[in-house]
């Protein structure tokens, strides 16, 4: 069975606050109110909470079947994850860049997203 798009950016989500090596308080806590906040069902919901446990990778799988919007959404959204400690480490700078070649971003789109968001710094 295919990943549902919640899942997906869960998933996603995780990965980026992951990145570093640390899931810092901040970035459990909104992982946790997303997880809270999605139509998942209870096996998706198992997985998800796991993801607060362990590190997740990323992996380009239920990408290309989302939308331009939603793309551009899931990388406006890691990139917050990616500030929530206030720290953008290389890990997590690198992972970003991974995402935006998975989603099929342009570098301008993701320089203008990244813009909009406090404390990245535009590559």
């Amino acid at each position: 069975m295919a990943e549902s798009q919640f899942l997906t950016v869960i998933r996603i989500w995780a990965a980026m606050a992951w990145a570093d090596g640390v899931l810092a308080e901040a970035e459990a806590s909104a992982l946790r109110r997303l997880i809270s906040g999605a139509q998942l069902d209870e096996e998706e919901g198992t997985l998800a909470r796991s993801w607060l446990e362990a590190k997740v990778d990323l992996d380009g799988e239920g990408l290309s079947e989302l939308t331009s919007d939603a793309r551009s959404g899931i990388y406006r959204a890691a990139c917050r994850v990616a500030a929530l400690d206030r720290d953008v480490a290389q890990s997590e700078r690198s992972l970003l860049v991974k995402l935006r070649d998975a989603l099929g971003l342009s570098l301008d789109s993701a320089r203008e997203i990244e813009a909009s968001v406090p404390g990245i710094t535009v590559s």
